[in-house]
């Protein structure tokens, strides 16, 4: 912690205005313990690109978890805690040095943990201090991560694309998470009156005034953040379909032409009938289209992919321009369902970007050295979770 005040006093003496916000660090040191199969492992990480790669089923994809149970506090492919420990164990944690290099080294690294309990706790650190909320984390080491089942973005709900469009308003719009809270909670309250056919419903006007404003910011900040987006996405999008066919549109997921307030009231009959709140910005959604057809019915599956990559990859773009900081990419079985050419596009995009990247692939892949050539990673192996450089 003396390090990073030390730090700290250095930036506010050049004018900047200071907080674990505002600062991102790349990943020196991981370290993990009782993630899955991984039940100690200790890496040294390049601050350009990592390969990982091994045998199906050797805990390469678990390492990526880690990084992301880290920022994010939760798994992304299985949220059952028990399962995400290692057998035989109440808790498994992931610590991280995260460090720079563009000060001096001695002054300029931070530490980041977190353990999570069989029975259900959290406990998260930055800098050896105990923080209330993993956001202060995803701030510090905001990741991104693909990976195969990621094409679930165009096949799937719209709670899955929303969460995509919000990684990217949570990380420029930082109001945004303040009017979410709000919402979130207001809308467990209200959908309970209207669940309970003998509730008072007079008291859905208290619910409703204090849910509309928030619901107006929240759409406010995701149209923002998507018409800021929308250049760098549309090069993405151009860049990996040549023929522009591919594009992307916000639904709001209400009629944010009214205020929220004459939606809800619109809706009351609907919403008292069906027991649940049926508009607002908790129902957006956004349509992937390829030469007028939805996307998941019109695509093939590498073309999903390719498009998954536009997509997440202009967020990060857009991220790193917009804030000056770097995320950490994680690209989980990069060459899966991609052919040459198209795998090739994907590594100098990534080459571009200059972020921080961690890539995991089988150590049959043909595709491995093209991967090497273009990209010049530190290479790991994993077999029967064991890592080594």
């Amino acid at each position: 912690m003396v390090k990073m005040k030390v730090l700290c006093m250095l930036l506010c003496r050049c004018g900047c205005n200071v907080s674990f916000r505002n600062l991102h660090l790349p990943i020196h040191t991981l370290e993990i313990t009782n993630v899955r199969n991984l039940q100690r492992a200790k890496l040294e990480c390049s601050q350009q690109c990592n390969l990982i790669v091994g045998p199906n089923g050797s805990g390469k994809t678990s390492l990526l978890e880690s990084i992301v149970i880290l920022s994010q506090g939760k798994s992304f492919r299985n949220s059952q805690k028990k399962s995400i420990i290692f057998e035989g164990n109440t808790n498994l944690t992931v610590t991280a040095l995260l460090q720079d290099g563009v000060f001096d080294q001695s002054v300029q690294d931070t530490r980041v943990g977190i353990s999570k309990f069989s029975n259900g706790k959290t406990l998260a650190k930055i800098a050896s201090e105990k923080v209330q909320r993993i956001s202060e984390i995803a701030s510090l080491l905001p990741v991104c991560v693909i990976e195969p089942n990621s094409t679930e973005i165009i096949e799937g709900s719209p709670g899955l694309r929303r969460q995509v469009l919000d990684w990217g308003v949570f990380h420029v719009e930082h109001e945004f998470v303040k009017h979410w809270r709000i919402f979130s909670s207001a809308l467990k309250q209200r959908n309970a009156l209207l669940k309970n056919k003998r509730s008072d419903f007079s008291q859905l006007k208290y619910w409703d005034e204090l849910i509309a404003p928030a619901a107006e910011e929240i759409t406010k900040l995701r149209r923002r953040y998507f018409d800021d987006l929308a250049e760098e996405l549309q090069s993405s999008l151009e860049y990996f379909f040549e023929d522009g066919l591919v594009s992307v549109e916000v639904k709001d997921g209400w009629d944010s032409n009214t205020s929220y307030l004459e939606c809800l009231n619109s809706n009351i009959d609907k919403d008292q009938r069906y027991g649940f709140t049926s508009a607002g910005p908790h129902k957006a959604d956004f349509e992937i289209r390829s030469d007028g057809h939805l996307a998941k019915d019109y695509l093939s599956r590498g073309q999903k992919k390719l498009a998954v990559y536009a997509i997440r990859l202009a967020q990060v773009s857009h991220y790193q321009k917009r804030t000056g900081k770097k995320v950490s990419l994680l690209l989980d079985d990069l060459p899966s369902e991609l052919d040459k050419s198209n795998c090739e596009k994907v590594c100098k995009r990534i080459r571009r970007l200059g972020c921080q990247v961690f890539i995991t692939s089988i150590d049959t892949s043909n595709l491995n050295n093209m991967i090497i050539d273009a990209l010049s990673p530190k290479l790991f192996h994993v077999k029967h979770g064991t890592v080594t450089a």
